[in-house]
C-alpha cells in the first residue's frame, strides 16, 4: 500500500494487478496490470516523484510509472523483508541483518549491517542522512521484539520496548509529522505513536473493532489520513488531527473492500506545540 499524486495504491500477494483509488473519496479508479509482477511483497512511493516501487519475488525490484509500465528493475542480493522510500527518493530495501541503499537506476549507495542483538529485523525507514529507524523480531517468540533507531554503522541509539503479558510484535513503520514514528503492532492489533526519542508511546488505533490484524502502514500528510492494510485484504482509513486542527468524523461507504473507516482521534504526539 502507497499514495503518491493523490492516489493510493494497493497490492496484494499472488497478484499481478495494482488497485488504485481516490485519495479524497476512496473511489477506486481503475487497476493495473503488471506483467512482470507475479509475486509482489512490498510498495512503496516516491514523496518527490511520480514513481511506484515493488518488491517482486524475493530478488527484483521493479519502479514503476503511476500508470503500470516498468521503467527499470534490478536484482537483489539476498531475501529482502520490506521496503521503503527516503524524502530524499533513495530505496531502502530491510534484510533480517541489515538494510541497503539504492538510488533510483539500482545503484547501490550503502549497506547497514545492524548491532548483532538486532535479531529478524521487517521494516526500516530512513529519517536522515545517519540515522535508520526499525523494527525487528518479525513473530519470533524467543527474541525481543523492539523499535531502535541505529546510526549509518548499525549501532543502536534509541530504542523503544514494552514489557508485558502479550507479546509486542512490531512489525512496520511509518514517519507521521514532527517526526513521530506509527507502529504497527500486529500481535495487540493496533497502531502505536511513538515520539521522535523512542521515549513515550500513545495507542492511537486499535483494529480489534474490525476483527482485523493490521500488516502494513501508511500516512498521507496533506490530509492526516492513516492507511493500515490488514491480513483479511483490507485497507482501513483513520483521520488523525492534532489539537489545532478541525474534527472530522464518519463512516465512509466505499468499494471493492476497501474499507473507510474515519475516526476523530486526538493525539498530543502531532501537535507542533510539543517538543517532540
Amino acid at each position: 500500500m502507497a499514495v503518491c499524486n493523490n492516489r493510493i495504491f494497493v497490492i496484494g500477494i499472488s497478484s499481478s494487478t495494482v488497485e488504485v483509488y481516490d485519495a479524497a473519496s476512496y473511489d477506486q479508479l481503475q487497476t493495473l496490470s503488471v506483467n512482470a509482477m507475479t509475486d509482489p511483497w512490498d510498495i512503496a512511493a516516491s514523496p518527490n516523484e511520480p514513481y511506484l516501487y515493488v518488491l517482486e519475488g524475493v530478488h527484483q525490484l521493479l519502479r514503476l510509472d503511476l500508470s503500470g509500465r516498468i521503467v527499470t528493475s534490478w536484482m537483489l542480493d539476498g531475501t529482502q523483508c520490506a521496503l521503503s522510500i527516503s524524502r530524499s527518493s533513495s530505496i531502502v530495501v530491510t534484510y533480517g541483518d541489515r538494510l541497503e541503499e539504492f538510488d533510483n537506476v539500482g545503484k547501490i549507495l550503502r549497506s547497514v549491517r545492524f548491532d548483532k542483538t538486532i535479531s529478524h529485523a521487517s521494516h526500516s525507514l530512513c529519517v536522515c542522512a545517519d540515522n535508520f529507524l526499525l523494527c525487528h523480531g518479525s513473530g519470533r517468540i524467543s527474541v525481543q521484539h523492539l523499535v531502535c533507531r541505529v546510526d549509518r554503522e548499525g549501532r543502536i541509539l534509541d530504542r523503544y520496548r514494552e514489557s508485558g503479558a502479550d507479546v509486542y510484535q512490531p512489525l512496520h513503520l511509518a514517519v507521521a509529522e514532527h517526526g513521530c514514528v506509527l507502529v504497527v503492532d500486529v500481535n495487540n492489533r493496533r497502531v502505536q505513536i511513538l515520539n521522535q526519542q523512542l521515549s513515550r508511546s500513545h495507542d492511537l488505533v486499535s483494529t480489534r473493532g474490525e476483527r482485523a490484524w493490521p500488516l502494513r502502514v501508511c500516512y498521507d500528510p496533506p490530509r492526516g489520513n492513516i492507511y493500515v492494510s490488514t491480513l483479511d485484504g483490507k485497507v482501513l482509513v483513520y483521520h488523525v488531527r492534532s489539537r489545532s486542527s478541525s474534527a472530522q468524523a464518519g463512516y465512509l461507504e466505499v468499494r471493492s473492500g476497501f474499507t473507510g473507516h474515519l475516526t476523530d482521534v486526538k493525539c498530543d504526539c502531532l501537535d507542533s506545540s510539543e517538543n517532540t
